[in-house]
């Protein structure tokens, strides 16, 4: 039974190859709420798939597609599916159509792939789109540049000692400035406390090696979030099983010495573009731009923003969520209602440090918080409502003095943007379904 993904999926992968494999990836995108569709619905697509599994690899048949995929959907990244068996010389010629990804019958380390490419897209679709807000409201100045340094790569090598090891470190040797090998998860977290790397390169042994923990550790900590880490696999089916543990990027172990550097280049310059970009993001401070207690967007940036957000989103086709929050604050030591102002700047930056980067997080009332996230379903905004209710609730805030603790009570509703609604009618809509989550009766209540 293929599971009912809904109107608005997370995104469309257009997807060129065979009918038989496209059977079996469109059961495990579904599963993924990505719908995959054919060539002739290219229009508005997000990825596009080209499959040269089983076939023979022609560089010109593919540079015919992509051109094709590319003209129907210009924004649209491209990814090509390759059998593992594949020389050098074409593997390098069909890089400069897209991003290749080995596969063979287990589609989870491509799925990760595309995931991974569409938060690519859409920090830098936000990134874009508020330079221009920010240009209309004439604050370009008070921001920092969006730039990628090119110098030279500080790369750690973690795992066992062996061949795989040794190739890895003479295919990264050329351009490395500092190259760091240890041997144990344990080695790697002090290596990575002490020492700042562009690219990792983790070699477990076994699904439940704790480099597979210290993996996923990385990926939630700030400071070391943006470190691409790349595992190299013995076979495609191996990637797959490190994509259900948390890994995000992949390398067969037969193509370190060829593509082991270009593809570590490759990563490291797009994340050190993506940690511009968010350092930009955050970056959007100042008068008419951020409240400066509580940090939330004003209300004239969201109305210049979010019309920005609603034009781009009827363009792209694209699903638009919204988020409406309302906290009221209670003292815990005298059980009673409080204004609590600066609790409630906390508890709006907050909102700020647990929503996406690409979000935005306005205040439109006194205690009314609206959050509008694009690329986003209904379904996946009221699991971030839920996040960001149980991350506040769970919160103790101060008074300025210390003297008073609040808790405080959030009420949350998720709505996903009708198709050509402007953003004030997006806040009126969210608003209202805030207004009637507030005054429904609770389960069980008499």
């Amino acid at each position: 039974m293929h599971k009912d993904i809904g109107v608005t999926p997370k995104a469309r992968i257009v997807y060129v190859g065979g009918e038989d494999a496209r059977s079996a990836l469109t059961v495990a995108f579904e599963e993924a709420d990505y719908a995959l569709v054919s060539h002739e619905d290219a229009s508005r697509a997000d990825i596009g798939l080209i499959d040269l599994r089983g076939r023979k690899v022609s560089s010109r048949k593919a540079q015919s597609i992509a051109g094709i995929l590319r003209k129907s959907s210009p924004e649209s990244s491209i990814l090509i599916i390759i059998d593992p068996y594949i020389d050098e010389t074409a593997r390098r010629a069909l890089r400069r159509h897209g991003e290749l990804v080995v596969m063979l019958t287990k589609p989870e380390a491509l799925i990760e792939r595309c995931r991974q490419v569409l938060r690519r897209r859409n920090i830098a679709e936000e990134a874009g789109e508020r330079l221009k807000t920010l240009a209309g409201l004439n604050r370009l100045n008070d921001f920092p540049p969006i730039s990628a340094p090119t110098t030279n790569l500080r790369v750690l090598i973690a795992g066992e000692a062996g061949p795989i090891a040794l190739n890895a470190l003479n295919a990264l040797k050329p351009i490395t400035e500092q190259c760091v090998c240890v041997f144990s998860a344990g080695q790697a977290l002090r290596a990575v406390e002490s020492m700042r790397f562009d690219v990792a390169i983790f070699l477990p042994r076994r699904d439940s090696d704790p480099l597979m923990s210290l993996a996923r550790s990385l990926r939630r900590h700030p400071k070391h979030a943006n470190m691409p880490v790349i595992f190299p696999a013995h076979d495609p089916d191996e990637s797959a099983a490190y994509a259900l543990r948390g890994a995000m990027d992949f390398l067969l172990a037969g193509h370190i010495a060829t593509d082991l550097g270009p593809k570590a280049q490759l990563s490291a310059r797009r994340a050190r573009l993506l940690k511009s970009m968010r350092r930009f993001l955050q970056a959007c401070e100042g008068e008419g731009v951020r409240d400066a207690a509580s940090g939330a967007f004003t209300s004239a940036f969201l109305s210049e923003h979010g019309a920005r957000l609603c034009a781009r989103a009827d363009q792209s086709g694209r699903a638009l969520a919204m988020i409406a929050l309302r906290i009221e604050t209670e003292s815990k030591e005298h059980g009673e209602a409080e204004p609590g102002r600066r609790a409630l700047h906390q508890a709006a930056r907050l909102i700020n440090r647990v929503t996406r980067a690409e979000d935005t997080a306005a205040r439109v009332a006194t205690d009314t918080f609206f959050v509008l996230l694009p690329s986003t379903t209904e379904k996946n905004a009221e699991k971030a409502a839920a996040r960001i209710q149980g991350v506040l609730e769970n919160t103790v805030f101060r008074s300025a003095n210390d003297h008073l603790l609040y808790g405080v009570h959030v009420e949350t509703a998720a709505v996903a943007r009708p198709e050509g609604m402007c953003i004030e009618e997006c806040v009126a809509l969210t608003l209202t379904a805030l207004r009637e989550n507030t005054q429904a009766p609770a389960i069980g209540a008499s």
